[in-house]
């Protein structure tokens, strides 16, 4: 994991990747491999995390993403043990929470834009659980923690059949529905 702001060496890039494919490749679900295929051939690992607010160069995707992993695994040893969700869940978690934006941005650094007609620009957490269950079956917890990764703002994307009651309904189904939206929004709006 890199850690910090700006620009990243093809060879962080690399080291990334890397890492990313190994966290994969521990977890025993089906359908892993196929998906480990789909990042490898999309570019995940090159991606920017956005267009110009957080993590917004090449490979900056990855990074968000892997940045999110450590204070997940330190708030979930946090909770009651009955609570605590196994170590695959939460690197599916950080992983594929925003597989939303392979494809979305185009330009090149200091002058990306979004794809227009992507559908990311108008289902962000839903394109993300689609995408995953190409390849992978979540389980409940894990889609309602990527559902609603956004908080709030998951609620109200264009076309969300999903309301801030169903938000609150997760939420008490498992406190890292509530937890990793606070992760996330850190490191996308604090640690720009």
């Amino acid at each position: 994991m890199i850690e910090g702001v700006g620009m990243l060496t093809e060879g962080e890039i690399f080291a990334n990747e890397t890492y990313i494919i190994d966290l994969l490749k521990e977890i025993k679900r089906e359908g892993i491999r196929e998906y480990i295929h789909y990042l490898e051939n999309s570019d995940f690992f090159i991606a920017p995390a956005s267009t110009k607010y957080h993590r917004d160069y090449p490979g900056g995707l990855a990074e968000h993403c892997l940045n999110l992993l450590d204070p997940l695994r330190l708030s979930n040893s946090r909770l009651k043990r009955k609570e605590q969700l196994p170590e695959d869940s939460l690197v599916i978690i950080v992983l594929c929470h925003d597989i939303c934006k392979e494809g979305l941005y185009i330009g090149e650094y200091g002058n990306y834009r979004t794809l227009e007609g992507h559908p990311a620009n108008n289902k962000h957490s839903i394109l993300s659980i689609e995408r995953i269950k190409r390849y992978i079956r979540l389980t409940r917890i894990e889609r309602d923690v990527i559902l609603y990764h956004m908080g709030l703002f998951s609620c109200y994307e264009y076309g969300m059949e999903y309301t801030p009651e169903d938000l609150m309904k997760a939420i008490k189904r498992h406190p890292l529905v509530q937890i990793f939206a606070a992760i996330d929004m850190e490191e996308t709006h604090w640690q720009r």
